[in-house]
This record gives structure tokens, C-alpha cells and sequence, in this order.
């Protein structure tokens, strides 16, 4: 009918709140139809502005295999807590870590064709969407958040 509706459900990424319209009994049509935005978001604990470090102590090669890529690596700006009187243990505020997914015609159509969570979350990727840990990954390049940080928030 034209509106624009917005909900919240409760799922792990956004792969899964497709599987939980279906498990709802929403027909994979009408979701395929009407669903145009899914965002799956955490909050991470902020570092401290005034006390976080450069992280130097984690050799390159276990950085790439937490999922770093060397051309975020280059710019990378990762930094651990510390701790000061300005904040708790390292961290003060909140950041949020969001996975974006917009519903095009090829995901659609995986939708259509039954595709289950694992099969969406592919599809995502190769749409070019970034997941949650991708998300992580940049703020903490950024020294926004933590290494332990992106697991802490990615883990399901």
C-alpha cells in the first residue's frame, strides 16, 4: 500500500532476519517484495581518546588472519586500552558497527530460490555489502575500537 514500515527482530546478521521472516511464515515472495533494507548493528565500547596506545605487540601475519586485508594494514591505525582517570579500563563511550544490506534483484532472486542464511550471507558478499566483522575490521583500523573488540562484537 506505499507505507514504509520499520521493525526491529532479533537475529545475528542480516542473513538471518531472512530465514526469521520465513520461520515466521512470511512467503518468500513477499519478502523477496517488499523488504529493501536490513541492518544488523552492534555497539562496541569506544577507546579512550586520551590514553589508548598503538597495538605493536601482534605480528602482521596474525593480523591477516583475523581477517585484516595489507591495504588496510597500510593506513591501519589499530591501538589498544590502556586505562586513565578520564575513562574505565581504556574505553569511554560507544561506537556502532553496522552491516548494511540493500535488497537487489539478485538477492531477491536467492530469496525466491530458497537460499538458506549461509547461502544470503555469500550473496551479500558478492554484492559488494560488508558483513559485521568487515565493519569492526575498519573501525579498528581507524583506532576506534579494540582487537578484542571486534570479537567481543562479532562472535556469535
Amino acid at each position: 500500500t506505499g507505507h514504509l514500515v520499520l521493525s526491529t527482530v532479533h537475529t545475528n546478521s542480516a542473513a538471518e532476519t531472512i530465514t526469521r521472516l520465513l520461520n515466521m511464515g512470511i512467503p518468500a515472495f513477499n519478502i523477496a517484495a517488499s523488504v529493501t533494507l536490513i541492518i544488523a548493528q552492534r555497539l562496541a565500547r569506544r577507546l579512550c581518546i586520551h590514553c589508548a596506545e598503538p597495538e605493536t605487540t601482534i605480528p602482521r601475519d596474525a593480523l591477516l588472519a583475523l581477517g585484516f586485508t595489507v591495504n588496510m594494514l597500510r593506513s591501519a591505525g589499530i591501538k589498544r586500552p590502556v586505562g586513565c582517570p578520564k575513562c574505565k579500563e581504556g574505553f569511554k563511550g560507544r561506537v556502532g558497527i553496522y552491516e548494511v544490506v540493500t535488497i537487489t534483484k539478485g538477492i531477491a532472486a536467492a530469496i525466491l530460490d530458497g537460499a538458506n542464511s549461509i547461502e544470503l550471507d555469500r550473496a551479500f558478499r558478492e554484492a559488494g555489502f560488508r558483513d559485521l566483522r568487515q565493519s569492526a575490521l575498519e573501525k579498528c583500523t581507524q583506532g576506534l575500537i579494540s582487537l578484542a573488540e571486534i570479537s567481543r562484537v562479532t562472535t556469535d
